[in-house]
């Protein structure tokens, strides 16, 4: 993808005390990101770092999707959460702790039917998540966007990368389950994977 960066994090690295809570390898390639000012980019004063609050996502025909959002500078942070997980995981507040730190934006989200967020789960897809992470960035994210994705988030993170280029500057993935899901579809019946491949074609 051009112009896309991505962060690895593949190396294990000791985990270290970080603003009360446990922060491992993701600092160092988030920090690097953050660390960026090109010449330009405004300053923004301490009163951005401010504690975030839960606001709600309204769409029509779709879910509510609920969300914090923490002000701050650009480049902004967005936090993809895994399976069955919610904005108020340990990574999730942790990446917000730092972001915080450094008078970065950030964004904590649910997925539609987990959390506080609208929508049943059982009705829910892949497909649908894609949807939801790229409502975030469209209509609550302002500017480049970081995105940080874990397990699940981060399958949706690529997603979303490829959807919107021209906003996503970076992927940090935290152990992202992209094979796990590609795996899954290679093992279903020659007939059900043409008919998931079909409805995946209409979703993209």
């Amino acid at each position: 993808m051009a112009g896309l960066r991505l962060a690895a994090l593949g190396a294990r690295v000791p985990c270290r005390r970080w603003g009360g809570a446990a922060v491992c390898g993701f600092r160092r390639g988030l920090s690097a990101w953050l660390a960026r000012k090109p010449e330009g980019t405004p300053r923004w004063p301490p009163a951005c770092r401010q504690k975030s609050s839960v606001s709600f996502l309204s769409r029509p025909e779709l879910p509510n999707l609920a969300y914090k959002k923490l002000k701050g500078k650009s480049p902004g942070v967005i936090f993809i959460p895994g399976y069955l997980s919610n904005m108020n995981g340990t990574k999730a507040l942790a990446i917000e702790e730092f972001c915080k730190s450094l008078g970065h934006a950030c964004i904590r989200f649910d997925l539609s039917g987990v959390g506080n967020s609208d929508g049943n789960l059982q009705e829910c897809t892949v497909g649908k998540w894609r949807k939801d992470v790229l409502s975030i960035i469209d209509d609550v994210a302002e500017g480049p966007q970081i995105l940080v994705g874990t397990s699940l988030g981060g399958w949706l993170m690529f997603h979303a990368a490829i959807a919107r280029p021209q906003k996503v500057v970076a992927l940090i993935g935290v152990a992202t389950a992209v094979d796990g899901l590609v795996t899954q579809f290679n093992q279903l019946p020659v007939e059900e994977s043409e008919r998931q491949n079909s409805t995946f074609l209409c979703l993209a």
